[in-house]
Formats: C-alpha cells, sequence, structure tokens
C-alpha cells in the first residue's frame, strides 16, 4: 500500500509530531490538553480533526493511554522539526500500524565488512580489530551521548540505511557530530 520512501517520510513526520506535543519535560497529557495544544495553541488542525488524529495514532499504537493520559510510544525516536514545520492532516490519519510496540520488532542484525552488530546482544561479534574498534566506538558515544548502545546502533541503522553504501563506523561517526560529542576523540578511536 505505501510505498519505502513515504513510509519513511511517514514515519519522520509522526516523530516530528510527538516531538513537538510531547516535549521532555511533558511526557503525558490529557485529551482535551492535547486537542487545544494541536486546534488553539499551534493552529495545525480543528478541534474534531485534531480529535480524528489523536483516536489513529491511539489506535495505531503511535501514542498510549494510560488512565486519563496520552503519552508517546517510548520505541519512537522523536525527531525535532525545523522552524515552520506543520503536520499534515492526511499523513496522521493514513499512518501505518506502529510496529515499535515490542522491543523485539525492531531487532534486526546489521551486516558491516568483517563484522555484525546484533541489536538484541548491544555487541559486536568481531574477529577482527575494525569490530573492537567499533564496539569502543558505540560504547564511547553511548556513554558521552545518553543514549543507550542499543539506541546508538539504531540511529546508526538507520542512518546506514538512507545513505546507502557507508561503514557502520562512519554512520556512528556521524551520530556523534549530531550529539556535539568532541571529534577528536571520535578520530582517534577510529584511527587507533
Amino acid at each position: 500500500m505505501y510505498g519505502r520512501y513515504y513510509v519513511n517520510d511517514i514515519l519522520d513526520e509522526l516523530s516530528k509530531l510527538l516531538y513537538y506535543s510531547f516535549p521532555k519535560n511533558c511526557n503525558a497529557m490529557n485529551k482535551a490538553d492535547l486537542i487545544r495544544l494541536w486546534s488553539l495553541d499551534l493552529q495545525w488542525f480543528n478541534p474534531d480533526n485534531s480529535e480524528l488524529a489523536i483516536s489513529q495514532l491511539l489506535n495505531k499504537g503511535w501514542m498510549i493511554e494510560i488512565k486519563d493520559n496520552i503519552k508517546p510510544n517510548s520505541n519512537v525516536n522523536m525527531i525535532p522539526p525545523l522552524l515552520g514545520w506543520k503536520p499534515i492532516l492526511r499523513d496522521i490519519v493514513n499512518a501505518p500500524v506502529c510496529d515499535l510496540d515490542h522491543e523485539e520488532s525492531v531487532t534486526e542484525i546489521i551486516p558491516t565488512t568483517k563484522s555484525n552488530i546484533s541489536l538484541n546482544s548491544q555487541k559486536v561479534v568481531q574477529g577482527d580489530d575494525e569490530g573492537d574498534k567499533i564496539n569502543h566506538l558505540i560504547s564511547y558515544v553511548s556513554n558521552n551521548s545518553g543514549l543507550s548502545k542499543r539506541e546508538v546502533v539504531r540511529r546508526s541503522q538507520r542512518k546506514r540505511k538512507a545513505l546507502g553504501p557507508i561503514t557502520l563506523w562512519m554512520c556512528v561517526a556521524l551520530l556523534a557530530r549530531e550529539q556535539g560529542l568532541d571529534m577528536l576523540e571520535i578520530t582517534n578511536i577510529i584511527d587507533n
């Protein structure tokens, strides 16, 4: 039903919507407040469309309702939107079902040139120095960015899929750069 690139665009849109709707200091809110935020404060949708969008996101697992509060699915990687960004109601209503409900659903093996990283085990199966370097690099980024090793690998995997033929260590280095880490230390890890 959906093309690969269209689905990726929708996933990015949903990630931005959730990022904007649930800032770090507000990890849950009630439905009425969310409708007010989207329709009155941000003027993205009218109240009826806001309610429709919320019900669709709840039904498809992008948001979770606990008692009277709504919170985003904790497994969604929320992306900060650019200034002036506005969600498209059609994309929200037609969004695919969130397949990140269970931790097992995101497990996958990432092939590298001489090693494999399994998201289940979160460690590199190595047979050479390159595997040790990648493992050390992942650990460094995880320890200094506040991200778990699993999240570092997941984000690096996502970059690798988006960029095409690129090494895993380069994707981890790009992630480190995005996280504002010291790139001199990153290059030292890669070179040694």
